[in-house]
């Protein structure tokens, strides 16, 4: 085992010279000599043993963020050059990155963060009136889910009375068996339902993305299934990307904002996933168009039954 201990050195010109802290000179772990900022047998990088408080945040930060400057090249090959940043990893260069997993948790948390922040859309007070007139009693009464709609749409500001209420639970009654628990769900808590979906959508999405790497083998079967997987990350990653501008869009307040800026968003997503696909996979242009007509619409069934699932599994849930 070789250790090292600070010494005094002496300099003809400058007197003496303190030697460097011993975590700069061996690894306080297995005690090797260091020959740069990590060490080459364990791996464990060189601090000090009794580190700053700013020196822990900063640590922390770089922990959850991967901001050491490989975050910012990391977003800029990104968005930049469509899979690009996919094929880099299976060639082995991912030092100057961040994990693919790590890429997709932070944007897609910063986008859910987002999301969560943007108010949400008041009824127009006529709206709420002819929903309650409408389940009622009245002459004119909503069948089906027309009324129980409206009533979700009163509960939801606090408008439903008792009478109201009733008139949408039979409804409900008149509902297909599986329905029933969410409708009633939605008419009891639609506040609390609304927030167990939002609050589930980031599990429902992290789950697809294996879904999404299988339905690539199926138009790509010469490459390995964790190739996949990376590409699917990355193209998540980067849809996330794109629909923070959404968000930012609703939360700026600017009129028509979100009208001109939504659209925009989807169809630099939809130009995006083909020039991925294309850098990534080859092929040709229109070849790469029709297995990105196939995957969406596989991925669109895939995405539609998991969303369906956490519909109804979040209203049996109390």
């Amino acid at each position: 085992m070789v250790t090292a201990t600070p010494v005094e050195l002496r300099d003809s010109a400058l007197g003496p010279v303190s030697a460097p802290p011993e975590w700069q000179v061996a690894c306080l772990n297995c005690e090797h000599l260091l020959a740069g900022p990590y060490c080459s047998w364990c791996g464990q990088r060189a601090v000090p043993p009794h580190p700053r408080v700013s020196e822990m945040a900063g640590d922390a930060f770089a922990e959850f963020s991967g901001w050491d400057g490989k975050f910012a090249e990391t977003i800029r090959l990104l968005v930049r050059r469509p899979g690009e940043l996919t094929r880099q990893f299976i060639a082995g260069r991912r030092v100057r990155f961040i994990s693919p997993v790590r890429l997709y948790l932070a944007l897609s948390f910063i986008y859910f963060v987002l999301a969560g922040a943007v108010p949400d859309k008041p009824l127009n007070p006529g709206d709420v009136d002819a929903g309650m007139i409408n389940i009622s009693a009245g002459s004119k009464p909503l069948q089906g889910a027309a009324a129980v709609g409206a009533a979700e749409a009163a509960a939801k500001h606090g408008a439903l009375t008792k009478q109201e209420r009733d008139s949408a639970v039979a409804q409900v009654a008149q509902a297909p068996r599986i329905l029933r628990p969410l409708l009633l769900r939605g008419i009891d808590d639609p506040k609390g339902l609304q927030r167990a979906l939002v609050g589930n959508l980031p599990r429902v999405f992290f789950a697809l993305l294996p879904v999404f790497a299988a339905i690539l083998t199926l138009f790509y079967r010469k490459r390995h299934y964790p190739e996949h997987l990376y590409f699917a990350l990355h193209l998540h990653a980067f849809a996330f990307f794109a629909l923070m501008f959404i968000a930012l869009a609703k939360l700026s307040g600017v009129a028509n904002a979100n009208v001109i800026v939504g659209p925009l968003m989807l169809l630099w997503i939809c130009v995006y996933t083909v020039l991925a696909l294309r850098r990534m996979y080859g092929g040709s242009l229109a070849g790469t168009l029709a297995k990105c007509i196939g995957i969406g619409s596989l991925y669109l069934v895939a995405s539609g039954l998991a969303l369906l699932g956490l519909v109804f599994l979040t209203a049996l849930i109390a």
